[in-house]
Order: C-alpha cells, then sequence, then structure tokens
C-alpha cells in the first residue's frame, strides 16, 4: 500500500512511454493506475506499523550487533510483545532487559547475551515539497515512512510533588535516535547511529498534548467528511474522552499550573507558550461546542 512509492516510479516510466517509445496505449493504462494510486491515498485508512528499538548488549552477540542499537519496523498490527517473542526465538538464550536506560559496562562487558526492547515513535519529516497545509490523508503516509528520528519520552518528576496537580512539575525527558537510513529501506531495520537526550517543560509538555489531541479531533473529522460511511463510534469516544476525562482532570489542570499571575510572575519567559497553550484550549473549547 506505499501508493506514493508506486506513483514516483510511474512517473519515470511514463516518462519513458511518451517520450522515448511512444507507447501511448502503455502510457494510457499507466496514467489509469496512476489515477487510482492517488485516489487510494485519500479515500483509503492504511494501517501504521509501530517502530521499535532493540539493543544487543553483551559479548556473546555477534561483533555485528554486539552493545549496538537498532530500530526495527514491526509488522502490519504486530504488538510489541509479538516482536519481542519472534525477536527472542532467534536468541534463546538471550535476557530480556525490564528497564529502558542504556546499560552500564558490566552488561556490556558479560559474557551473555541481554536484548532491550522498546516502542518508539517515528517523527515526522514531511518533504520539502509540502510547503503549505496539506490533508492528513496526505501526510499519514510521512508519519511512518521515509523516517530516520525516533523518540522515546518518559516521565520524569521535579522539585516536591503536588497532590493537587501533577502537571506543575512533570518534565518529559526525551531521546531522540537516529538511524543510518530511512525506514524502511532495503531492510526493516538499520542501526542507530546517533542519540541525543532533550527534556520537554510541564508548559511545553501541555502543549505538545493539546497539539496532539486536536490533531486527532481534526484527523478524525477530515477522514468523516472524506467516506461518511466510516463508523462514528472513534470520534464519539474521542470526544466523550475530552469532554469527561475520568483520570487526569483534563485541561483544567493546565489552567491551574500555568494559568495563575503566580506562574507567570516566576516565569516571565514562558509567555508566548503561556498563550500558545490558551490558544490551543480555545481551539478545542469551540470544537467541542460544535460537536
Amino acid at each position: 500500500q506505499m501508493w506514493e512509492e508506486a506513483i514516483a516510479l510511474g512517473k519515470e516510466l511514463a516518462e519513458q512511454y511518451e517520450n522515448e517509445m511512444f507507447d501511448y496505449e502503455q502510457l494510457s493504462e499507466l496514467l489509469r493506475k496512476q489515477a487510482q494510486f492517488y485516489e487510494n491515498i485519500v479515500k483509503v485508512i492504511r494501517p501504521k506499523p509501530d517502530y521499535f528499538a532493540v539493543g544487543y548488549y553483551g559479548q556473546g552477540f555477534p561483533t555485528f550487533i554486539r552493545n549496538k542499537v537498532f530500530i526495527y519496523r514491526g509488522k502490519e498490527y504486530e504488538r510489541r510483545e509479538d516482536f519481542e517473542a519472534r525477536l527472542l526465538t532467534q536468541f534463546p538464550n538471550a535476557e530480556k532487559m525490564k528497564t529502558t536506560s542504556p546499560p552500564g559496562d558490566d552488561i556490556k562487558n558479560s559474557s551473555g547475551q541481554y536484548i532491550q526492547c522498546f516502542t518508539v515513535k517515528p517523527k515526522l519529516d514531511l518533504p520539502s515539497k509540502f510547503h503549505r497545509p496539506v490533508s492528513e490523508q496526505i501526510v499519514s503516509f510521512y508519519r511512518v515512512n521515509e523516517v530516520q528520528r525516533f523518540e522515546y519520552s518518559r516521565p520524569v518528576r521535579k522539585g516536591e510533588k503536588n497532590p493537587d496537580n501533577e502537571f506543575a512539575n512533570m518534565w518529559i525527558e526525551r531521546t531522540i535516535y537516529v538511524t543510518a537510513y530511512k525506514l524502511p529501506g532495503i531492510l526493516r531495520w538499520f542501526e542507530v547511529k546517533s542519540v541525543f537526550m532533550v527534556e520537554i517543560s510541564p508548559l511545553e509538555n501541555a502543549i505538545e498534548t493539546m497539539q496532539l489531541t486536536n490533531d486527532k479531533i481534526n484527523n478524525m473529522v477530515q477522514q468523516h467528511l472524506n467516506d461518511p460511511n466510516l463508523p462514528i463510534n472513534p470520534l464519539s469516544m474521542l470526544l466523550n474522552g475530552i469532554v469527561d476525562p475520568a483520570v487526569m482532570g483534563g485541561f483544567t489542570n493546565y489552567e491551574k499550573a500555568f494559568f495563575t499571575e503566580k506562574y507567570m510572575h516566576e516565569h516571565p519567559e514562558d509567555h508566548d507558550k503561556i498563550e500558545k497553550l490558551k490558544d490551543l484550549i480555545a481551539w478545542q473549547v469551540k470544537k467541542l461546542k460544535w460537536g
């Protein structure tokens, strides 16, 4: 279902049919197929495979994978548990690590085999031709294809715990993995060539979370506009989860944490970010009223 790749190859072939071979019959057939590919991109919902970071630690592994990290592209609808089981059948003597933190030298220099596996999120890198906003049906392909950067995030609490509002001091420690080549490629896995870590502040985390939720709402609405026959349940569940959040309290907690005089006085440098968060909340409230 990688119609984008088929279209690119088809354009090269069309050039041959039109200007080298003058085979208009084959050209017309090819253009009909290309038209179908474009229609598929807009109308067909494609499964999004997961990506997994896998580290092979210990002197028991072959040298080409020993103490290295690779990013794997899972099969369609493959869960991490199923991927791990498939991975461990290749190394029946390996021990699965329970942490996602990089191991120490004691593990790396040991005579055994230790495998570390966890899900990573591909980072969207749109081609330069998309210099203006485009529909999600077009963008969705690039969310899981032609990707080279992947991230793993874990929450880190700084300062005293606030029982009334956990968002106020919840930081995100994000590790970025960059592979040698874009995925998918000739292989379904490539070695990680560089790793770096960034910290996301509680306010930045709130902005990211709101932006992600708003994007989900917008994307689902666009899907239903393109195909009214789609089941409405996923959209209803998403909206109900936003309107009546059972656990985290919704964006009310963001208001308590960041929209106070105390916070604004202590963090004047965050003024623009606070305005951004307010805009995202206002957009969501407006959409929910329409819904």
